[in-house]
């Protein structure tokens, strides 16, 4: 906006110097007013925004005129007075006043004529509407409370906007905030209105090398009014999406809790039915699945490692008869007592007991060689007899087991012994404590780890 001013306001000078300069030739100064008139005023002098360019005598009368208007006069006007005090040839630019021609408010332009002796020979005028620099100001598109000033030198505001009559033409000469503008010449800081105890931001200018400057305030209150409504527009977003967030964790947490709740009763449930699978219900003990996993597990383990294992296959007397005598729910409550029997019989970590048949049960024994697996089958007959439990058809007269031991000592590592060939030999044994009267215990013969044959006690 400052180049814009001291560009009208340049462009205008030049009409005057052109004025200035063509007056001093003679042949101008006696020619035809008319043809003076088309000599020294271009058209410049005639545009829309300028008013009349005016030549005045040394008593302040017009002289000539650059389009059709009532002569007047001058002698009463500052940019007069000025010049006929003063020998100044350079442009003078006085406060704004009320056109004698048109009636509008014009800021005058002014520079002096004078003789070659340098006496005063008058002056030419010239003036801009205050509207053109109004509609300038305003074409800037201004935001609400802010105001521009267009001022001199020496502090009086020659035009501002919004636009406010009673303050044209009054001075702020002696303000701190005019004193800063002045001093710096250019720049930005925030200080007290020009009229007012508002604070507001200054940005001012110079325009060119005239004594004028162009000053633009905005509230400070009004700056930060729009950071304002957008940084609690943006901070309700964040404090939405933050909630967003939070809510979205708190559900991903307890989509989290009940998802490991479900694995964790899953892995609860598959130990429960794998427990279930393997184990027999009447008993307790485990069943014949996992005898069968259990001996070829320690099997493979004994022969790789040169390490012995005993197995103890128990069988109970005549317990058909016991049941066909006493019912098959008392014959139930005997094969839970010879489960208890088995497990106060052996002592020994790592030992599995196992039912693996109707009245048929086995304890796998690793790590244990056959004089300890025999005193362990001696302690299960041993505990099942002190029971007592009545067994009319028996010549014991209680309940009894035959039990059966077989085994591999460390060296028998690679004597090719399966799983298979161990039960066969427990079982004969088994056979041989059925036949040589039951409530006994014995042990399969060396040979008969090879050559045993699975047998069926009764």
């Amino acid at each position: 906006m400052a180049r814009d001013v001291a560009r009208n306001i340049e462009l205008y000078d030049l009409s005057l110097r052109a004025i200035v300069d063509g007056l001093k030739e003679p042949r101008v100064r006696e020619a035809d007013p008319d043809l003076r008139r088309m000599i020294l005023f271009d058209r410049a002098a005639t545009a829309t925004n300028f008013g009349l360019i005016a030549i005045i005598d040394p008593q302040g009368d017009t002289s000539l005129i650059s389009r059709p208007a009532a002569p007047f006069n001058t002698r009463d006007r500052d940019y007069f007075r000025y010049h006929a005090a003063h020998a100044d040839p350079d442009l003078r630019i006085s406060n704004p006043v009320q056109s004698r021609s048109s009636g509008r408010w014009v800021i005058p332009l002014s520079r002096r004529l004078s003789h070659p002796d340098g006496a005063f020979a008058g002056i030419v005028v010239g003036a801009i509407f205050l509207d053109h620099f109004q509609q300038l100001f305003e074409a800037a598109g201004l935001q609400k409370g802010a105001v521009i000033d267009l001022l001199a030198r020496d502090g009086t505001i020659l035009m501002q906007v919004p636009f406010v009559q009673a303050t044209v033409g009054t001075s702020v000469a002696g303000t701190g905030t005019f004193d800063r503008m002045r001093e710096a010449r250019e720049g930005l800081f925030d200080g007290a209105a020009l009229a007012g105890a508002e604070r507001q931001r200054f940005a001012f200018a110079p325009v060119g090398d005239l004594p004028l400057m162009v000053s633009l305030s905005v509230p400070v209150t009004a700056i930060y009014a729009a950071w304002w409504r957008k940084a609690i527009a943006l901070g309700g977003i964040v404090l939405a999406l933050c909630g967003a967030t939070l809510v979205l964790t708190a559900l991903l947490r307890r989509e989290v809790v009940q998802r490991r709740a479900a694995e964790t009763a899953t892995a609860h449930l598959n130990d429960a039915l794998r427990q279930l699978a393997i184990t027999d219900p009447l008993t307790g003990l485990h069943n014949r699945r996992r005898f069968d996993e259990v001996l070829a597990r320690d099997l493979r383990r004994a022969t790789r490692n040169g390490l012995p294992l005993s197995l103890i296959l128990l069988d109970a007397d005549a317990f058909k008869s016991f049941n066909d005598r006493y019912g098959h729910q008392r014959g139930d409550e005997a094969l839970q007592m010879i489960a208890r029997a088995l497990t106060e019989g052996v002592d020994r970590p790592g030992a599995t007991l196992c039912r693996i048949g109707g009245e048929e049960f086995a304890a796998i024994l690793p790590e244990t060689g056959l004089p300890e697996a025999l005193r362990a089958a001696e302690r299960m007959r041993q505990a099942v007899a002190a029971c007592a439990l009545p067994h009319a058809g028996t010549a014991h007269g209680i309940v009894t087991v035959s039990l059966g031991v077989a085994g591999l000592r460390g060296d028998d590592a690679a004597s090719g012994v399966n799983e298979a060939g161990l039960v066969a030999a427990a079982d004969a044994a088994l056979y041989e404590a059925k036949r040589g009267g039951r409530n006994t215990v014995r042990l399969a013969a060396e040979s008969g780890l090879a050559e045993a044959a699975p047998h069926t006690p009764g």
